[in-house]
């Protein structure tokens, strides 16, 4: 039986995104409470002690609130947690003194004695990062009320990451991005739109192998900026991105690009006839079906439908939906498969 709460297992918050080349944004901001070491330094008691405050303090300020503890959490809800909330870093050793504090939105996550004493994290499918930013900042501030954070007039916030402090935001945006991909066209793109302030990277962290062809778009810097400052220039990237992702579509689908007719349609037979499926592979495919989508070139089938399907095709997200707690690795793919033979009964391939 999960511990997690039932509406996090149920609803996917992507699956709500109308955007086919914008998918969301994630926003994390790390904080640590002044007079404690960092926790990696502190003892079992001293991570017991800080999880209880922080937890207290979130309860009072976050409706509806889950909280999860390391030590009881099993690693397949972790792994869901992770998949969930698009995590660059794995959390499957937290153990007692850990905590996770969830609303019941599924859009707000809070790590506890991670690599911070507190993180936040808000995802958000709405392309104005300012508007989630300030959800954060209000939560910040108010349990700043009651609780130091440690700060330094010179380096800002102080992180455990001395590359994280100042600001202590980290925003990354996640693009669909295909068309610019399969054409090999990105890098050119890229190259002309990107600014230096920001770090572009795939889901796995490699910018050659999109998994998905999902790119993110990351501020590399925390100090000496403003967080409006940094939100803006992300955001401005990301309009040019999508805006040139956008215009080759259209390009491909007014002559209507056979190489890339061929790859959706050799997705198209992946997905619906194949025995077996792996992650990466489907995760490929589907992106594939999602740019086929959009230039018209598949019927039967939603964009956001699609958008669950790659979020819930993951191991721990389809292991939830099979209510099992253990899957063994060698029947994952064909449960894959057949998970999504039955999300895709009535797509078509358009001639």
């Amino acid at each position: 039986m999960s511990s997690l709460p039932a509406n996090l297992v149920e609803h996917t918050l992507w699956e709500e995104d109308k955007n086919p080349i914008w998918l969301g944004s994630s926003l994390l901001v790390q904080r640590n409470l002044a007079r404690y070491k960092f926790p990696s330094k502190l003892s079992e008691p001293e991570m017991t002690k800080i999880s209880a405050l922080l937890c207290e303090a979130l309860q009072k300020n976050v409706k509806a609130t889950t909280t999860l503890t390391g030590n009881k959490l099993s690693l397949l809800d972790k792994e869901f947690i992770y998949e969930h909330f698009l995590c660059l870093e794995s959390f499957q050793n937290a153990d007692k003194g850990q905590s996770f504090v969830l609303d019941e939105t599924g859009r707000f996550l809070a790590q506890i004695n991670i690599k911070n004493h507190l993180q936040f994290q808000l995802i958000d499918t709405s392309p104005d990062l300012l508007t989630a930013w300030t959800q954060l900042a209000k939560l910040e501030t108010e349990i700043g009320k009651t609780l130091d954070y440690a700060f330094s007039p010179k380096f800002g916030y102080l992180t455990s990451d001395p590359t994280l402090c100042g600001t202590a935001l980290q925003a990354l945006l996640f693009l669909h991005v295909p068309a610019l991909h399969h054409t090999r066209q990105l890098h050119e793109v890229l190259g002309s739109e990107k600014e230096d302030s920001i770090v572009t990277m795939g889901l796995e962290g490699a910018l050659d192998d999109l998994v998905g062809d999902f790119l993110i778009l990351k501020n590399r810097y925390t100090l000496g900026v403003t967080e409006e400052g940094l939100l803006h220039a992300l955001q401005n990237t990301a309009m040019k991105l999508t805006a040139a992702e956008k215009a080759l579509r259209n390009h491909l689908k007014e002559t209507g690009n056979s190489e890339m007719k061929d790859l959706v349609s050799r997705a198209y037979g992946l997905l619906v006839h194949s025995y077996q499926l792996k992650t990466k592979e489907a995760l490929g495919a589907l992106s594939l079906l999602k740019l086929g989508l959009d230039l018209g070139w598949i019927s039967g089938i939603t964009g956001q439908a699609l958008n669950t399907l790659f979020f819930k095709c993951r191991r721990a997200h389809l292991a939830h939906l099979l209510n099992e707690k253990t899957l063994d690795p060698q029947d994952m793919p064909h449960k894959r498969a057949e998970f999504i033979h039955k999300a895709l009964q009535g797509i078509s391939l358009k001639e």
